[in-house]
C-alpha cells in the first residue's frame, strides 16, 4: 500500500506514529543498557565469589587433595564464566547499545526534515487557497453590487417621473459594475484554476514522496531493531558453548575426585616413618631382682619419646591446628618421613638458584667479551662489581647446599637422585677469576667457563624471528652486521645487557636490542 496515496489527509498522524517507533528504539536501548549492568553485576559478584573462596597460604597443604583440586578447578572454571559474562556486557554495549543511539538520533534528525517539509507544502497549499476565498468572495460582492445597479436602472426606467438623464446615468454604473464583475470573475476563475492545479500536485505528487520517505525510514528504523535484536541473541549464543565447556570442566573436575587417592595421600602427608612399637615384655615382680649394671641404659619405646610426640604433633598439625613448634634448621623436629621431604625440597630449591645464578654469572660474561671486542660499547672493568657479588651469591649457595646434603646423608644415607642434581651445573664448579680487561686474557678465561662453551656448542634452536629497524655495522667480534629490512632467525632474547643473539643464514651473533623488532612464535 502506497501512504502517499491511502494516508493522503493523515500526515501529522503518521509523523507522530513514526515519533512512536523511534521512542521505542530508545526504550530498547534502555533495555539493553540495564541488562548489561546486569552482567556487570553478576560478574563482578562472580569474581568477588571466587576471591573469596581461593585458598590461603597456610591451607596450601590441602591443595594435594583430589576434592580440593575439584573445587579450585570449579572456581576457576566460574572465573572464566564470569569472563564470558563481562564479554557479553562489553559486546552488547558497543554493537548494540552505541549502535541503537546512534541510529535513532540519527533518524530523529531526518524525520524533523521530513515533518519541515510536509509543513512547507501545506503552508504554500493553504495561501493558494486563500487567494481563491478571496477573489471568490470579491467576485460575489461585485455581482451582488451588480444585481442592486441592475434592479435601479430598471426602476428607474419604468418611473415616469424620472428624467431621462438620471436613467442613463444609473445604466452607465451599472454597465461599469458588470465590468468590474467581468475581471472578479476571470480573478477568480484563474485562481480556482492554479489552486486546483497545486492541489493536485500536492496530493498526488509531492506529499506521497514526502509520505514515501516517511516509509522507507520507519521501515529502516525496523529493520535496525530486527537486527539489533538478532544481535542481541547471537550474542548471548556465542557465549553458551564457551560456558558449556566451563560446566564441562567442573563435572570433570568433580569426576576426577579420587577417594582412595585421597586416602593414600593422607598416609603420605601424615607418615611419620617410625616403627610401630613392640610388645611389651612381662615384668616379674615376684622373681628375685637382677641388679642392673651401671653401664646398662634404660631405652624408651618410639611410641613414649618425646621426638615421636613432637613429631606426632608436627604431622598432624596441619589438620588441627596446634600450637607452633620452633623449627630447627635441619628439620630434626618433625619425624623421619617428613624431614625427609622437607631436606629434599630444599636442595631442590638450592639447585634451582643456583642454576639461576650460573645463568646471570654467563650473561655478564658475554656481555664482558662483546665490551672487550668493542670497548665503545662500554667498560669491561665496569661488569667486574656484579661479577663478583654473583660469585659470592653462587658460594653461598654452594656452601649451603653442601650443608643440607650432609645432614640428609646423615639422617637418611644416600642423596635421592633428582633431575637438578644430574645437571652438568652442580657437577662442576664454576671457578671464580677475575674479569680481564684485554682481549687475550678474555679469551682464555672464556675458554675455561665450560658453561660458556655449551653454549656455542649447541645446536641453535629459534624461538621466534626479529626485523632490523636500523643498519648496524658489526666492529666487535661476536658481533652481527644487518641492513634494515633483514629479518633474522631469534636464538635468545636480552638478559638485560642491551644485546639479543640471532641467526641469518648459517651466521650467528649479537645485535643491538633497540635495532629490532622481535615476534615470537606462537
Amino acid at each position: 500500500m502506497d501512504w502517499g496515496i491511502e494516508l493522503w489527509d493523515q500526515f501529522d498522524s503518521v509523523d507522530k506514529y513514526l515519533q512512536h517507533g523511534f521512542d521505542f528504539g530508545e526504550k530498547y536501548g534502555k533495555f539493553i543498557k540495564e541488562r548489561c549492568q546486569i552482567e556487570q553485576e553478576y560478574a563482578g559478584r562472580l569474581r568477588k565469589l571466587v576471591k573469596s573462596y581461593q585458598p590461603k597460604k597456610k591451607d596450601e597443604d590441602r591443595s594435594m587433595f583430589s576434592t580440593h583440586k575439584a573445587f579450585q578447578s570449579q572456581l576457576s572454571e566460574l572465573n572464566d564464566i564470569a569472563g564470558q559474562h563481562e564479554i557479553v556486557a562489553e559486546t552488547m554495549v558497543l554493537n548494540i547499545l552505541k549502535s541503537c543511539q546512534t541510529f535513532i538520533n540519527d533518524q530523529k534528525l531526518e524525520k524533523k526534515k521530513l515533518y519541515q517539509e510536509g509543513k512547507s507544502m501545506q503552508i504554500s497549499l493553504d495561501k493558494v487557497e486563500q487567494n481563491v476565498d478571496h477573489t471568490k468572495k470579491k467576485f460575489e460582492k461585485e455581482w451582488k453590487d451588480c444585481e442592486r445597479l441592475q434592479a435601479n436602472h430598471e426602476k428607474l426606467d419604468a418611473d415616469t417621473n424620472v428624467t431621462k438623464a438620471d436613467v442613463e446615468r444609473a445604466k452607465y454604473t451599472w454597465n461599469a459594475k458588470k465590468d468590474v464583475v467581468e475581471h472578479c470573475k476571470q480573478d477568480y476563475a484563474a485562481a480556482l484554476e492554479t489552486f486546483n492545479a497545486e492541489q493536485n500536485a500536492h496530493y498526488n505528487t509531492r506529499m506521497p514522496q514526502v509520505f514515501q520517505k516517511y516509509r522507507e525510514a520507519d521501515e529502516k528504523r525496523i529493520q535496525k531493531l530486527r537486527e539489533l535484536m538478532v544481535e542481541y541473541a547471537t550474542i548471548d549464543k556465542n557465549v553458551k558453548p564457551i560456558i558449556q565447556k566451563c560446566l564441562d570442566g567442573m563435572e570433570q573436575a568433580g569426576n576426577a575426585i579420587d577417594s582412595k587417592l585421597d586416602a593414600a595421600l593422607v598416609v603420605e602427608k601424615l607418615k611419620s616413618g617410625f616403627l610401630i612399637p613392640s610388645d611389651k615384655e612381662f615384668e616379674d615382680y615376684s622373681a628375685p631382682q637382677r641388679l642392673k649394671p651401671h653401664n646398662e641404659e634404660v631405652t624408651e619405646s618410639p611410641r613414649n619419646s618425646m621426638n615421636f610426640g613432637r613429631g606426632q604433633k608436627k604431622a598432624f598439625g596441619w589438620i588441627f591446628g596446634p600450637k607452633k613448634v620452633a623449627e630447627a634448621a635441619d628439620y630434626s623436629h618433625l619425624p623421619p618421613e617428613q624431614r625427609k621431604k622437607k631436606l629434599q625440597r630444599h636442595m631442590d630449591d638450592l639447585n634451582k638458584e643456583i642454576t639461576k645464578q650460573e645463568d646471570e654469572r654467563k650473561a655478564i660474561m658475554k656481555m664482558h667479551g662483546v665490551y672487550t671486542s668493542n670497548p665503545a660499547l662500554g667498560d669491561p672493568s665496569s661488569l667486574e662489581g656484579e661479577r663478583k657479588i654473583v660469585d659470592g651469591k653462587i658460594d653461598k649457595l654452594r656452601t649451603d647446599l653442601q650443608q643440607y646434603e650432609n645432614w640428609y646423608k646423615e639422617a637418611f644415607g644416600s642423596l635421592q637422585s633428582s633431575p637438578a642434581r644430574n645437571s652438568a651445573h652442580y657437577s662442576t664448579a664454576v671457578k671464580s677469576e677475575p674479569l680481564a680487561t684485554a682481549p687475550q686474557t678474555q679469551n682464555k678465561l672464556m675458554q675455561r667457563d665450560q658453561s660458556f662453551d655449551n653454549d656455542f656448542d649447541e645446536e641453535p634452536e629459534s624461538i621466534g624471528t626479529c626485523t632490523a629497524l636500523y643498519d648496524f655495522d658489526a666492529t666487535s667480534e661476536g658481533a652481527l652486521s644487518m641492513k634494515c629490512g633483514q629479518v633474522f632467525s631469534l636464538l635468545e632474547v636480552d638478559n638485560g645487557d642491551g644485546w639479543t643473539r640471532v641467526m641469518y643464514n648459517d651466521s650467528d651473533g649479537y645485535v643491538p636490542s633497540s635495532y629490532i623488532e622481535i615476534k615470537y612464535n606462537t
